[in-house]
């Protein structure tokens, strides 16, 4: 049903849906307190700089509708980055038992995320050699 390309799609538009919300929040709604649920201290230095990466996140998203096996390591920075909280802060604090500490909704995204990017990569063809 859906090539290579159609494949990468996907996933820049999941980018875009979760990401503009995520970035109007980020620079003109309430910040890191929506997006992370009031469980991650906020800074005006860390919001700017969270805030900034998922808008270039965005906007190399929108490019990548058009252009969908050039962006491809956009998703591969995804999945590492990504994975590198979940196994930082969230599996720690549930680990320790305290789940109700995690931010669950951009957790939720995230693990989506995880679990499913290498897949449309791989199916995609995007990262093989040639």
């Amino acid at each position: 049903m859906f090539d290579g390309a159609g494949l990468l799609r996907i996933a820049y538009v999941a980018n875009i849906l979760i990401l503009v919300p995520v970035c109007w929040g980020m620079f003109l709604g309430s910040g890191a307190a929506s997006v992370f649920e009031g469980k991650v201290d906020e800074s005006a230095g860390l919001r700017l700089l969270v805030g900034s990466l998922w808008f270039a996140i965005l906007a190399c998203s929108v490019a990548g509708l058009v252009m969908p096996k050039l962006f491809a390591p956009l998703l591969v920075v995804q999945i590492i980055y990504k994975s590198m909280w979940l196994l930082a802060f969230v599996a720690p604090l549930v680990a320790a038992g305290r789940g109700g500490d995690v931010p669950w909704g951009i957790s939720a995204s995230f693990i989506l995320i995880v679990a499913t990017y290498p897949f449309l990569l791989w199916k995609s063809g995007a990262l093989s050699a040639a």
